[in-house]
């Protein structure tokens, strides 16, 4: 391709930087580094938009899927623990020929507080406890 003269001011800084590259690369122009930087910022431009969002959203969907997992299992694990109670309940409740339900509209008992509080204080300690896991 044949050359064109030019004359282009520039600051101390990037005509050192030329001749880093002039020598870096065993070149005999500073033209010659200047075509390489130049023809090596092309090619790392050529990265488009699209192909950075498509890279943003698959760590983006990688790390939503990690978390998704994770809220799964610990849903798997309430649910199981549900079901675990409501079949002890109810078996309490035949053995016993319960007939009639006290709801907790009708009456709260002093042992459902404390149990209450004592699910809130471990679920606060857990919570705190995954804080300092992640920092």
């Amino acid at each position: 391709m044949a050359r064109i003269r030019k004359e282009y001011k520039m600051t101390e800084k990037n005509v050192e930087y030329i001749e880093e590259v002039k020598e870096k690369n065993n070149l005999k122009y500073s033209s010659e580094a200047l075509d390489l930087i130049i023809r090596e910022h092309r090619q790392n431009s050529d990265i488009t938009t699209e192909a950075m969002i498509k890279i943003i959203a698959k760590e983006v969907a990688d790390q939503i899927k990690g978390d998704m997992k994770e809220i799964k299992n610990v849903s798997n694990d309430t649910d199981r623990n549900t079901q675990i109670l409501i079949e002890m309940i109810n078996g309490f409740f035949v053995i016993s020929d319960y007939r009639r339900l006290a709801t907790t509209e009708d009456i709260i008992a002093p042992a459902l507080t404390r149990a209450s509080e004592l699910v809130d204080k471990r679920k606060e300690a857990k919570i705190i406890k995954g804080l300092y896991k992640k920092y």
